[in-house]
């Protein structure tokens, strides 16, 4: 019954959302990729818009970011935002509304799984009353990310205890920047810091900008390391590795079968790929999770290789026997 009441919304609000989709797909190609900012990003804003309407992931700040960004507008947005609502008003809860979703996850619930864990793994880290807090939040390669912004009430442990960085291109920070004073959210709290991680050291951009590595770090790196070459992923692990004892670092990585369309992934793949194309970007970074690889195996080769200690893993998808996951989240720590 839920179902159909929500494909009956969907029909009313149908035309609606094909015309949003129009014109975010020529805001996209006109406006935005040709400045070279990233559009993947929109992905997991999306994602998350849609889990805010739906009731089940509060994300006031991406509803209120998303109409000022450079492919999209408050009709885009608000076309985003029914299918959200539809999914409350008909009590459907689909995978990619549901929140923290279904264990083993699939590619639809992705968004939500990688969600909750960055989520719980940012609030641990600030929490001044934790483990092990820490006194700096970086955010590598932030896109239009709106933890900071959500999370962390303002006066509180993000303001006074806790600096905070996110770091990505010029274009997609400079956009970002700009959406959100429109918007009228409050950033100064955060210092944005420009880079390319396949060109530039991170770590050498947020030290010009005061980053202090004497303190323990929480870093943020959530859906970026498919997009940079094996140097950049090995470097960035082996900076964290330099940081102050407790420092840790939350990442995301595909598959390396998916990446290179092997078995069992190579319908997947090559979805994957095509639909990148349509951003104009690729997969170029992957850790194997086929057998004998699988579960913590190679992704802890990764890490302590780098000098890291892997405290944290969770497969995407399904690791069960027989079964190949089509990527992991990870979380390494920088022991004493």
């Amino acid at each position: 019954m839920h179902l159909l009441f929500f494909v009956l919304l969907l029909l009313v609000i149908t035309p609606f959302f094909v015309l949003a989709m129009i014109g975010y797909i020529f805001k996209l190609w006109v406006f935005n990729i040709p400045k070279g900012i990233s559009g993947t990003a929109y992905e997991p804003l999306m994602g998350r818009m849609l889990m805010h309407e739906a009731g089940t992931r509060p994300d006031e700040a991406a509803v209120r970011l998303a109409p000022h960004l450079p492919a999209m507008n408050r009709p885009i947005a608000a076309g985003v935002g029914w299918l959200g609502l539809a999914s409350r008003w008909s009590g459907y809860g689909g995978a990619v509304f549901d929140f923290p979703g279904k264990r083993p996850s699939t590619m639809s619930a992705m968004v939500a799984h990688r969600s909750d864990f960055f989520d719980r793994l940012l609030a641990e880290a600030t929490d001044p009353d934790g483990e092990h807090p820490v006194r700096q939040v970086v955010i590598l390669g932030a896109g239009w990310d709106t933890r900071l912004y959500d999370s962390l009430e303002e006066g509180g442990v993000g303001d006074d205890n806790v600096r905070f960085f996110e770091v990505d291109m010029p274009p997609t920070s400079e956009a970002k920047r700009t959406a959100l004073a429109r918007a009228g959210i409050s950033s100064d709290h955060v210092t944005f810091v420009e880079t390319d991680f396949n060109q530039k050291s991170w770590f050498q951009a947020v030290t010009e900008q005061g980053f202090d590595p004497t303190l323990p770090t929480f870093i943020l790196w959530e859906g970026v390391t498919m997009y940079v070459g094996d140097e950049a992923v090995e470097a960035t692990l082996r900076q964290v590795a330099q940081l102050a004892s407790g420092s840790r670092i939350a990442f995301d990585f595909v598959s390396r079968e998916l990446m290179r369309t092997e078995p069992p992934f190579v319908w997947l793949g090559r979805d994957a790929k095509y639909g990148l194309m349509f951003y104009r970007e690729r997969f170029i970074y992957g850790i194997s999770t086929r057998a004998p690889a699988r579960g913590r195996g190679q992704v802890d080769g990764v890490v302590t290789s780098q000098g890291l200690e892997l405290a944290e893993y969770e497969p995407l998808g399904d690791d069960r026997a027989g079964k190949v996951p089509f990527g992991g989240l990870a979380l390494a720590v920088r022991r004493s």
